[in-house]
């Protein structure tokens, strides 16, 4: 399992890296492409974090200096983030929503800003909603998976006769 998600996070990221090569120097530099189980697990939690968050079209930018402070690895990372996809984005959107509005309620604007200007109210209720719903949904699902890769790794690292 660990060397098809090695050979897809090769494949796609070769390119993004061959673009940016200042990044792909900074990168090694943090061992963002480290295999060890804890960069792996890292990796994939702050992917997925940022993944189910309403964030799409500055995911990456928010995942690679997570990686870079956090030491996680990059790639799966970034494939990590796919979890947001055309497919899932409008369910996601709609639990963000609603999960948040469990939370939030009323105008978050003033009451002559709401008046004055309805469709903002609207907007800004709307994206506080989902940003709240997404980190009670990303927060807790991110940690799990951290753990949950970990065990993964490690046994298939074990089964394999690597690290005992």
């Amino acid at each position: 399992m660990l060397d098809r998600l090695r050979r897809l996070a090769k494949s796609k990221m070769r390119r993004w890296l061959r673009e940016n090569p200042r990044s792909l120097s900074r990168l090694r530099q943090f061992r963002c492409f480290s295999m060890d189980p804890e960069a792996v697990s890292r990796g994939f939690a702050i992917g997925l974090f940022f993944g189910l968050t309403p964030t799409v079209g500055f995911q990456t930018f928010m995942v690679l200096p997570s990686c870079l402070i956090l030491r996680g690895n990059f790639a799966l990372a970034f494939m990590a983030t796919w979890v947001s996809n055309p497919l899932t984005i409008v369910p996601l959107y709609w639990a963000f929503s609603q999960l948040g509005g469990l939370f939030i309620s009323g105008s978050v604007l003033s009451p002559a800003t709401a008046a004055a200007w309805p469709a903002l109210q609207f907007v800004t209720a709307g994206t506080l909603k989902m940003l709240v719903g997404s980190v009670f949904i990303a927060g807790p699902l991110s940690i799990l998976a951290y753990f949950i890769i970990f065990r993964i790794v490690t046994q298939d690292t074990d089964y394999r006769g690597g690290a005992h």
